[in-house]
């Protein structure tokens, strides 16, 4: 018998493994030990080299595969932000998913129960390619200004193989959080790693990037201040994620976020 997403009358989704074309910007920056440290759930801790990674892409033809087939989707774009941590049981560096969001309202479900990163809808996700620059910003379902920059690239494109996303990323990690219908606790409750691999289809291209974080209620990544100059790399690339396996029970972080309806700010602050 398949597990299936709800409604189990007529599911949405079945779980399955992703294959995308991507299109992929990825701005790094350090952050203080102490924004990553309250963010990271037990079990994973603050490397040596605090790092916040923003992620923009766009993805072409993706794939959802299952027993029961193969799920497309049209092109859509997506962003994330995730923080730089060591290991699950001191193993090498990953990335701790703190947010990622969807362009629109079809896409925005996939991820949320079964598998995948933590999701939320965006009224606007933008990846603007330029002759030696790349604009973007997100902008929440609520109309404020999560992030705007612009990533500078040089002319000449990474060594053969480079893909546009750190090697960190690989290893990404979230908490899964499904509250209970009882109205109190979880019916699931675990730290979940969920594989990655970028393989480029050209080198990408790097450079130096500027950007802003908004100041939000709901989306309080300015929390995240870079500490020093951020770096961007861009390029195109095959992404597959694959299934996902539980780590251990969590306790998940104090929320640092209020939900949506209580937001009342858009202001920003540049860095």
């Amino acid at each position: 018998m398949n597990v299936v997403a709800m409604p189990v009358f007529a599911p949405l989704f079945t779980p399955g493994t992703e294959r995308v074309e991507v299109r992929w910007l990825t701005v790094e920056a350090p952050v203080d030990p102490a924004a990553v440290a309250r963010c990271l759930p037990e079990g994973l801790g603050v490397p040596e080299t605090p790092t916040v990674g923003l992620w923009i892409a766009e993805f072409i033809g993706a794939e959802f595969h299952s027993p029961d087939g193969v799920e497309r989707r049209p092109d859509y774009l997506q962003g994330g932000v995730s923080l730089r941590c060591s290991g699950f049981g001191g193993g090498p560096d990953g990335a701790y998913a703190v947010e990622t969001f969807v362009e629109g309202l079809n896409h925005g479900i996939l991820g949320r129960e079964l598998f995948g990163l933590p999701k939320k809808q965006a009224s606007t996700v933008r990846l603007e390619e330029r002759a030696d620059s790349v604009a973007f910003a997100i902008v929440s379902a609520l109309g404020e200004e999560l992030v705007s920059g612009e990533a500078s690239l040089s002319g000449d494109p990474g060594a053969a193989g480079t893909a546009p996303a750190p090697a960190w990323f690989d290893r990404h990690c979230t908490v899964k959080a499904i509250p209970s219908a009882e109205g109190t606790g979880y019916d699931v409750c675990k730290l979940v790693e969920i594989p990655w691999r970028l393989t480029a289809d050209a080198p990408a291209r790097s450079g130096a990037a500027r950007f802003a974080w908004g100041e939000s209620e709901s989306d309080p990544l300015h929390l995240f201040a870079p500490t020093g100059p951020a770096s961007a790399r861009y390029g195109r690339a095959v992404l597959d994620i694959g299934f996902g396996r539980y780590l251990a029970e969590a306790v998940p972080p104090e929320p640092l976020g209020r939900p949506s309806w209580t937001s009342a700010t858009g202001r920003r602050t540049r860095h």
